[in-house]
């Protein structure tokens, strides 16, 4: 093995360890209910194949939709109509839901050949997406003390 790949490799593995630490999956239960919760239903998926992963990021265009700056994720199998997931949050705040169906496993959200979305998606509020993903300020929702309802409905393109 030549040293730079595993000068890479010391390099790389800390930096993952720590943003799998700051994305915690933040899931709600007895042990973690959280002051602020906030409950996810998705709906519209096509198939049962694969799993929808669902992300909750900060109110700030800076960091939406980059690894490093999500506040929390869940990986989960799709149930059909509607897959549930409820996220515990340290205080009440302005939050976005991004969510995407991965089909295949992958653990990347697909693109075709031309960069169109490969593999259904969602986010709050269920914005129409012309060019591109929405900004900030059209998914993001005040999250008060207790439950917080959000529904997404996955979107495909055509």
């Amino acid at each position: 093995m030549t040293p730079i790949p595993r000068l890479l490799r010391l390099l790389i593995l800390p930096w993952l360890l720590v943003q799998t630490a700051n994305a915690a999956t933040l899931a709600c239960d007895a042990a973690n209910p959280g002051p602020v919760r906030l409950q996810v239903s998705v709906s519209g998926m096509r198939t049962t194949q694969g799993q929808i992963v669902i992300t909750i990021y900060p109110d700030a265009q800076k960091g939406f939709l980059k690894g490093p700056y999500k506040l929390a994720e869940q990986r989960l199998p799709v149930v059909l109509p509607v897959t549930h997931a409820c996220f515990a949050m340290p205080a009440p705040g302005e939050y976005a839901v991004a969510l995407f169906g991965d089909v295949n496993d992958n653990d990347h959200f697909d693109l075709t050949l031309l960069g169109l979305p490969a593999e259904g998606y969602g986010f709050s509020n269920n914005p129409h997406l012309v060019l591109g993903p929405p900004k900030i300020g059209k998914v993001v929702v005040a999250a008060h003390t207790g439950d917080n309802q959000i529904d997404v409905t996955m979107q495909y393109y055509p």
